[in-house]
């Protein structure tokens, strides 16, 4: 049975997080979908919204599913300076730890924005307590890609574990195709394929965000992304709750911090 972690990036597009966003609406919805489903997920949270939807954060953790960390502001680590970076991280994992009643041990870079360049970032992850990341694409298909990442999960030299965003081998690239744009767009019969071609030792996770499930709202342009891309993934909230669910249902697998001992498995 193929296993896959359910991983939700929870941020509010309009960058505004108001205490009555659409977002904690949405993030409802996903939550009584995984509770229709009994599936547990990692929920990946910005920073802001334990100051701005304290609730949603308790309410998430008592349903069994995992808080782990986003930033504090979904900027880029690319254009993060370090001071910053450690001290609104430190402050909002403590948040986040007294919210959730459970240890934040696991990092998700916007925009899979860990790259080279920024790697400087595992140093101080490392320090503050977090024992995983989950911020790479190790493809050359993105702007933020990592091309020379291996595919499967690894361990940094500083000890925490890298879950890399799973990609499938076409012709000469590696394609993402188990979250976001590249899942809302693809047939279903091509991402059935991808998954039979995985490899036993890869820890398989979809991703998706609130936004996803908001087929209501009327258009607007996401800050800081393309035209394009805003438009596409509006357009593809018509179907997006429903690609994600039949994923879903092919096979869940627990959050990922229950997965650290499979990651280890695969580095031997």
């Amino acid at each position: 049975m193929t296993a896959i972690t359910f991983t939700v990036d929870l941020e509010d597009p309009s960058e505004r997080y108001a205490p009555d966003g659409r977002y904690i609406a949405m993030t409802q919805r996903i939550l009584d979908m995984c509770e229709a489903l009994n599936c547990k997920a990692t929920f990946f949270t910005i920073g802001r919204i334990a100051e701005s939807a304290p609730q949603l954060v308790r309410d998430i953790a008592a349903r069994g599913h995992e808080i782990a960390y986003h930033s504090h502001n979904h900027v880029s680590l690319t254009k993060e300076a370090p001071a910053r970076f450690k001290r609104e991280s430190a402050e909002d994992k403590d948040k986040l730890q007294q919210l959730a009643g459970h240890e934040v041990i696991g990092f998700r870079a916007p925009r899979f924005s860990l790259t080279p360049a920024s790697a400087w970032t595992l140093g101080i992850l490392g320090e503050l307590g977090f024992r995983y990341s989950s911020s790479i694409m190790p493809t050359d298909v993105s702007l933020f890609g990592f091309p020379d990442a291996p595919r499967t999960a690894f361990t940094w030299p500083n000890g925490m574990v890298e879950f890399p965003l799973p990609v499938a081998a076409l012709g000469k690239y590696r394609l993402p195709y188990l979250g976001g744009i590249y899942l809302y767009t693809m047939p279903f019969f091509a991402l059935r394929g991808f998954l039979r071609r995985a490899g036993d030792n890869e820890v398989l996770w979809t991703y998706t965000h609130p936004y996803d499930f908001d087929s209501e709202e009327p258009f607007k342009r996401m800050p800081h992304t393309p035209l394009w891309i805003s438009t596409v993934l509006w357009m593809a909230r018509k179907k997006a709750a429903g690609k994600i669910r039949r994923v879903l249902e092919l096979g869940t697998a627990p959050p990922l911090r229950d997965r650290l001992g499979e990651a280890a498995a695969a580095n031997r």
